[in-house]
């Protein structure tokens, strides 16, 4: 086996991408924020030379729940994963999350990694191991190797490295002599190359110089060229991390989801006939076209489901099903998917797919239904220009490839008829896609009404987060045309955007009389707790506020700088929060370390305070935890 694709999966902060480092020597986190915020939020990669000399691709995805489409679009395709727990904290939510995604995607093969475990004591990590234990049973990694290693002192990395070069050496190789078929996990543009594309190659082979076809959108390409692992190679087979620089496609028209393949093989399809289940630790049942989230390969989209022979899918139940699809996508028979609830979004079940282009469906028919039965059982113008803008507007927004399925028109035919729409003003563009001027004035409309609604209600909000604003508009508007609209609406001048909130343009947070008391009293009592403050219930007991409204007083006070927040339910006055960080700087001034017991008495605090603030400065890069004491980081008066 040439090539194999191994993968992490865990909650977030257990350290999966400083374990890859450990084993590779690559910080797979390459995006700014990431490195700001100490977590990982999309993928990243790594190549990994196994003891026996073969490479192997890996797969770092993120942890925190708000990024599981992500982890999604990185965890298909793995030949091995490697499931993270903190030695810390044990089994947590996204492990529980993530340990569901693989079993609902068929993984099979896989081990555990206990992390971290330079800060815990021998006893205490036998514990975690127990708890993963009784978590594993049931779930394909029940019986699976437990290793334990500590990424940053080095601790088991190189007997990490021998199992992993074991356990895979007897894995099947991926077949190189089907169709080609690459799902783009990313799409980029290089100055002086063109356009790439990367993703694991799951089946088949790609050449230098093959033309292929890009699904979606529907169209050729030529490979120009291709690398592994960041190496130039002639040809890519299955089970490979490829990177293909293609000719004959413009930046923005490859997506995450778009998929590489031999041309006249795959097409578009936005009805896939499955079988689903329901995990059985589901917080409710499934109703007939509930809407899910929808996860296939490296896709993301939204699907109702029409149960085919039910009402309702309880937690633990399957059933045949007929997906419907916001977005096209290419699907092969067998393919796996998992589903997640649409709001509060979480794993609720998976399936797999049937029959990828399939007639729409009646529910209770006997023979479709004892047809998925079997198959689950087997192997794996003026009038053109009128009926365009009624499917623009049914589609909300489209680009040309959408309309090109939806109307079947030439797409010449389209783009004359979309550029006469625009010189009339009837049509724009949003992004790559287009829309009815009169619906993107509705949508302005609803928008802005939405911010002077919210601001009324949330006067010391800075703004509303750019996902609940989405909200107001039919789900049908893409998140790539939302993201292109906010940004119009920004240059217009009547929006503003700043980081993940939205507020209409100028607006400034202004408390009332009431209010202003509120702040100030909130003020007054972390400025008289200096070094041990109240907590934020009691303190907005005492203000005599509403806990309703914690996040919004506390959240006006850190912007305007009245407050540091420490961690989750601790804030201190910036000039305690100063004065520690002086206390820091006095004390490094003459010595090389400081303990937690140190910094206590030098704090005249307790130790739960102390604690709080040190592992705060670790967090700000302004010291290093070593062992059971700190060093200076980045201290400069």
């Amino acid at each position: 086996m040439e090539q194999l694709i191994i993968g992490t999966a865990g909650h977030v902060d257990h350290g999966k991408t400083v374990l890859i480092s450990a084993l590779t020597g690559v910080d797979t986190d390459r995006l700014q924020e990431e490195k700001q915020r100490g977590i990982s939020i999309d993928l990243g990669f790594a190549p990994f030379k196994l003891p026996g000399g073969r490479i192997a691709g890996v797969v770092d995805v993120p942890g925190h729940e708000k990024f599981i489409h992500n982890m999604l679009a990185g965890a298909a395709g793995l030949d091995l994963v490697m499931l993270v727990v903190d030695a810390n904290e044990g089994v947590m939510p996204q492990t529980r999350e993530h340990l569901d995604i693989l079993q609902l995607l068929g993984i099979r093969n896989g081990i555990v990694v206990i992390t971290k475990i330079d800060l815990v004591e021998e006893e205490w990590r036998e514990l975690v191991e127990d708890e993963i234990r009784e978590e594993l049973k049931g779930s394909f990694l029940e019986g699976a190797p437990i290793h334990s290693v500590s990424a940053i002192s080095g601790q088991g990395i190189e007997e990490l490295k021998a199992m992993i070069d074991r356990l895979t050496g007897d894995l099947e190789p991926r077949s190189s002599t089907g169709p080609l078929r690459l799902p783009v996990d990313r799409a980029f543009v290089i100055a002086g190359f063109g356009t790439v594309v990367t993703g694991t190659l799951v089946q088949g082979s790609v050449r230098v110089g093959q033309t292929v076809s890009v699904v979606p959108p529907g169209l050729e390409a030529r490979v120009r060229n291709i690398q592994v692992h960041d190496q130039d190679v002639k040809e890519a087979k299955a089970g490979s991390r490829v990177a293909l620089n293609l000719s004959g496609v413009e930046k923005g028209e490859i997506l995450r989801g778009s998929v590489v393949s031999n041309p006249g093989y795959y097409s578009q399809t936005t009805l896939l006939d499955a079988w689903v289940e329901l995990l059985p630790g589901s917080p409710r049942s499934l109703k007939n076209l509930d809407p899910v989230h929808f996860f296939l390969g490296t896709v993301r989209t939204v699907a109702r489901l029409l149960l085919l022979d039910r009402d309702q899918l309880k937690p633990g139940e399957s059933c045949p099903v007929q997906c419907r699809l916001e977005r096209p996508l290419v699907a092969e028979r067998g393919d796996p998917f998992v589903i997640r609830s649409y709001s509060p979004m979480t794993t609720i079940g998976g399936g797999m797919v049937l029959d990828p282009y399939p007639e729409k469906h009646r529910r209770f028919r006997r023979e479709v239904i004892d047809r998925l039965q079997e198959l689950k059982q087997a192997p794996s113008e003026g009038g053109d220009a009128a009926f365009l803008r009624s499917k623009l507007e049914e589609l909300v927004a489209a680009d040309t490839a959408r309309l090109m399925k939806e109307t079947r028109l030439a797409e010449e035919r389209i783009k004359a008829i979309l550029e006469d729409f625009t010189t009339r003003g009837q049509v724009e563009q949003v992004g790559s896609a287009y829309i009815l001027s009169d619906t993107r004035m509705d949508f302005e409309g609803a928008l802005l009404s939405e911010l002077e609604r919210y601001h009324d209600k949330y006067p010391l909000s800075p703004g509303i987060s750019r996902a609940r604003l989405r909200g107001t508009l039919p789900r049908a508007f893409g998140q790539r045309e939302y993201d292109a609209f906010l940004d119009r609406l920004q240059e217009e001048e009547k929006v503003e955007i700043k980081s993940d909130l939205v507020s209409r343009y100028g607006f400034i947070p202004a408390p009332s009389g009431k209010e202003k008391q509120i702040l100030d009293h909130l003020v007054e009592q972390y400025a008289a707790g200096k070094l041990q403050p109240p907590s934020a219930r009691d303190a907005l007991e005492k203000a005599g506020a509403g806990q309703d409204r914690r996040d919004e007083y506390f959240n006006y006070l850190q912007e305007n700088g009245a407050l540091v927040k420490v961690s989750e339910d601790l804030y201190f006055h910036r000039d305690a929060y100063r004065e520690a960080i002086e206390l820091l700087r006095d004390h490094f001034a003459e010595n090389a370390t400081l303990t937690l017991a140190q910094f206590r008495d030098l704090a005249g605090t307790s130790r739960k305070y102390a604690q709080a603030l040190l592992e705060h400065f670790d967090q700000q890069k302004l010291t290093r935890r070593v062992e059971d004491h700190r060093v200076a980081v980045r201290l400069n008066r």
